[in-house]
């Protein structure tokens, strides 16, 4: 039986079912599948949105946060050794990397990368910055979070034949069987509880309530629209360290409704009285959120969106403008009053929901696993999660 190590600084909730679902599909394979991560470190802790994994894949170990929390290590040098591939983080911080990626780079052990390749937060040449771009070749294989990501490689010199595109993706299956067990009577009950009449156009913000997602920007283009649309409402759920300013600015405002967070049915139910997701900031996975919901995604040009921002479409399942209140109340204000447009929006949104899913983010990785072993033809990933 083939070994695979994945090594993680700490697990994030969302990614739970992402392991799970690749450690069925290998064991499947007759691959065994061994995550190593640690408990995160105390700025990471006070998020309360990491996990512990099974202890029949799970491997945590103790971490050592150096430097201020710019350096980490983890005693997986062991572990990392006797596997056949070694999977990490394209990050700097991780000390252990510094030790696989030269035996990487002499071809004395298998090492693959899963990441972004380009450091979208800094684009100066630092060392730092020299080193992480000097690297991107001395692994055996890349885990691209995107077709994007994966272009980026093939112009900074990686080969095609050694990148899996993995699509980015979280699981939003439950999003989808909320929202389609709402009937129309309790959207009516909920719109009444909040006082939003039930042919009123409705916009949803769904992320941290911080600096990167202009939230300034967001409430002024809710006024705006609401200048046009007398009776257009805008639904904020999320937390975060601006929450105390956002609630100041908002209040006396009846149409603005500040929910706090929201997960699972709760969220689902307040997407499902939505008609778009306003998003002027960054955005990130929050786009399966609205795709999975069937809600175009409407948005701003800007470098500090993620790479899953690549998976909007303009015109096909949402739009994107300049990044400023005007210009993006001028987006949301036609698409809002063009019922026929908002409707094939949401057609396309709801497919691209179909193509962006746990289920084909497991295949592909399980697929560049299986090239980067050099193994053969495999059956199809429905198959094997059949039999599990």
């Amino acid at each position: 039986m083939q070994k695979v190590v994945l090594i993680e600084a700490q697990i994030k909730l969302y990614r739970f079912p992402f392991y799970e679902q690749l450690y069925s599909a290998l064991r499947a394979d007759n691959i065994e599948l061994k995550v190593g991560y640690s408990d995160p470190a105390n700025v990471e802790a006070g998020k309360k949105d990491t996990c512990d994994l099974p202890l029949k894949y799970g491997m945590k170990v103790k971490g050592y946060w150096l430097v201020q929390g710019k350096l980490l290590f983890q005693s997986l040098f062991e572990t990392a050794m006797s596997a056949d591939l070694v999977v990490i983080d394209q990050g700097n911080k991780f000390l252990l990397n510094h030790v696989l990626l030269p035996l990487s780079r002499i071809g004395m052990k298998r090492i693959a990368f899963w990441g972004l390749g380009k450091n979208c937060q800094d684009s100066q040449l630092g060392l730092s910055e020299w080193y992480r771009r000097k690297t991107l070749n001395w692994v055996s294989w890349w885990f691209a979070y995107t077709k994007g990501t994966a272009s980026y490689l093939v112009e900074n010199g990686v080969h095609s034949s050694k990148i899996t595109a993995v699509e980015n993706a979280v699981d939003t299956r439950q999003i989808r069987k909320h929202i389609e067990g709402i009937q129309l009577e309790q959207k009516a009950a909920l719109r009444h509880r909040l006082g939003i009449p039930l042919s009123a156009p409705v916009g949803i913000f769904c992320g941290a309530l911080s600096k990167v997602k202009s939230i300034p920007v967001l409430i002024d283009t809710g006024k705006l629209i609401r200048a046009q649309i007398p009776d257009f409402h805008l639904i904020l759920v999320g937390g975060g360290p601006e929450e105390s300013s956002v609630r100041a600015s908002v209040q006396g405002i009846p149409w603005i409704y500040l929910m706090g967070p929201r997960l699972g049915k709760a969220k689902s139910e307040l997407l499902a009285i939505s008609d778009a997701l306003l998003m002027p900031g960054a955005v990130g996975l929050v786009i399966l959120d609205a795709f999975a919901a069937g809600l175009p995604l409407l948005s701003t040009r800007l470098k500090t969106h993620g790479p899953e921002m690549e998976y909007l479409e303009e015109g096909i399942n949402g739009l994107i403008s300049e990044p400023s209140a005007p210009a993006f109340a001028d987006m949301a204000t036609s698409v809002l009053l063009n019922r026929d447009g908002l409707d094939r929006l949401k057609v396309g949104a709801r497919a691209s929901g179909e193509k962006y899913t746990i289920e084909n983010m497991v295949a592909n990785f399980r697929e560049g696993i299986h090239q980067c072993l050099g193994s053969s033809a495999l059956p199809s990933i429905a198959r094997v999660l059949q039999r599990e």
